[in-house]
């Protein structure tokens, strides 16, 4: 099983397109979409509907609920590779005020890509942002049996990666 996560697109429909090309290519089984999506590339997003576990950002409005074909809550969870994930955009719940139990905790909003494992064994992930990013890489993220890596969606370079 493979899943890319995404986050703040922020309606940049050249970017998300890019990563849905390569969610096509590389024959994703899931997509989590980390929140700041946007009306525009909603549209492109909800062909994938039955593939997308997503949550919504600061900059998503209420209106997006009417228009997205999967739900868009502030949490979500999902369970793979033997390990639970958390869901979260960052800005409400985040590293350092989620105080449940994960494995994996995925959080978007700084636009900065990242991977740091703490020392007991807990995973936090950010993808960077697909349209904006902070720290030059239009990056998402790649999770499989192995770990994770940040990969820049124009190069396809590996900016970080983690281990299982």
């Amino acid at each position: 099983m493979k899943i890319m996560v995404i986050s703040d697109t922020h309606n940049d429909t050249e970017y998300t397109e890019l990563a849905l090309e390569v969610f096509a290519k590389d024959k994703y089984d899931r997509l989590f979409v980390l929140g700041d999506i946007g009306i525009d590339t909603l549209s492109l997003l909800n062909p994938l509907h039955e593939k997308i576990l997503a949550v919504k950002g600061n900059c998503d409005g209420y209106e997006l609920d009417d228009f997205a074909r999967f739900p868009l809550p502030y949490l979500n969870y999902a369970y793979a590779f033997d390990k639970f994930i958390v869901l979260t955009h960052g800005n409400y719940y985040n590293e350092f005020n989620y105080d449940q139990k994960y494995d994996i905790l995925l959080e978007g909003h700084s636009h900065i890509s990242g991977l740091v494992q703490r020392k007991d064994g807990r995973i936090i992930a950010n993808p960077g942002s697909l349209s904006l990013p902070r720290d030059y890489n239009h990056s998402f993220l790649s999770i499989d049996e192995q770990g994770l890596k940040a990969i820049d969606v124009k190069t396809g370079e590996i900016v970080h990666f983690l281990d299982f």
